[in-house]
């Protein structure tokens, strides 16, 4: 049986920006007028924006609103299960609750969403700092679903549908840093992470789990002094012109659309902030300068050192140098 806050959040939800008064609300729902005025005072608690006028009622905010399975499945194509979405207030990483639900067969689509993260990764098991005003998010993908061999192309592919999600709903346009990260300008706003589970006996791709951070609205306050810097959001906080559960459905949409384009590399590479300038390369046991040339078919940067050469980097850490 749903319980009486979330009568009231998803009513308001269907109907965000929009005024109702507490007794239609009671009506509505069948509920009495007080057990209302206790559930919205519960969700404003929670975070929720919602505002109250005088002879008017309670108007759930349109923008920036929490997540929530009702207000993403709102903007989902039909080839989206909502019924395979799930939204958490707080996990210690999306990725390894979605690791766990795919080795006990979570089906293709199945996603996991946090609020905020407490345990975090990114690239070689490093920290993700995963604040309130974020989107995190985790996928899971099942090869015979993606009707394609090149499972390299996985974080190319997720990269341009982030890319193309944002583009699509609002007036930023961000550019991808090899190989899984977004900016905008100089500041980081997306990293992507894609994992996968194999068979220990036939080493078969079982599974992919692909984890999407979004600093929506972070503000910089909220992440470690070393990081402010270089991290950014996509909106300030009060000036957002997309939901956050809008978002999630457009990413959702574009990832879980079928195959991967056989043309992704090209729009990966026009997408690129980095093509054609010097680069730090950061390897295991050295760093060195390069130029970044291209990419190749399996996603890979290929670099010119400066003696002429040329190098094919699958996993390095690359900076790009500003002077």
């Amino acid at each position: 049986m749903t319980d009486t806050k979330t009568l009231v959040l998803n009513y308001l939800e269907e109907n965000s920006g929009r005024y109702f008064s507490g007794e239609t609300l009671a009506k509505e729902l069948h509920i009495s007028r007080n057990s209302v005025w206790k559930a919205i005072e519960s969700l404003r608690r929670e975070g929720y924006r919602i505002s109250a006028a005088p002879r008017r009622g309670y108007s759930l905010s349109a923008k920036a609103d929490n997540i929530t399975v009702s207000g993403i499945s709102k903007n989902l194509s039909p080839y989206v299960s909502s019924e395979l979405i799930t939204v958490y207030d707080e996990l210690e990483s999306t990725n390894k609750t979605a690791r766990s639900m795919a080795t006990f067969d979570a089906p293709h689509g199945t996603v996991i969403i946090a609020k905020r993260q407490t345990g975090g990764t990114g690239r070689k098991k490093r920290h993700f700092t995963s604040p309130e005003g974020g989107i995190y998010m985790s996928i899971i993908l099942r090869p015979e679903k993606l009707e394609t061999d090149g499972f390299s192309l996985i974080t190319p592919f997720a990269g341009v549908c982030v890319c193309r999600a944002i583009e699509e709903n609002t007036s930023v346009f961000p550019k991808i840093k090899w190989l899984n990260d977004l900016y905008i300008e100089d500041k980081k706003v997306c990293g992507i992470l894609a994992e996968a589970g194999t068979d220990f006996d036939t080493g078969e791709l079982q599974y992919i789990v692909l984890g999407i951070g979004i600093n929506f609205n972070s503000e910089s306050e909220a992440f470690p002094p070393e990081l402010r810097k270089t991290v950014g959001s996509l909106f300030l906080k009060g000036e957002e012109s997309i939901s956050k559960n809008e978002l999630i459905a457009a990413i959702l949409n574009n990832i879980l659309k079928g195959s991967i384009p056989e043309n992704i590399i090209d729009e990966y590479k026009s997408r690129m902030n980095m093509l054609g300038k010097s680069i730090l390369v950061i390897s295991s046991d050295k760093e060195y300068e390069a130029v970044a040339l291209d990419i190749n078919k399996k996603g890979k940067l290929i670099v010119e050192l400066p003696d002429k050469s040329t190098r094919v980097l699958s996993s390095e850490d690359i900076s790009i140098k500003l002077t």
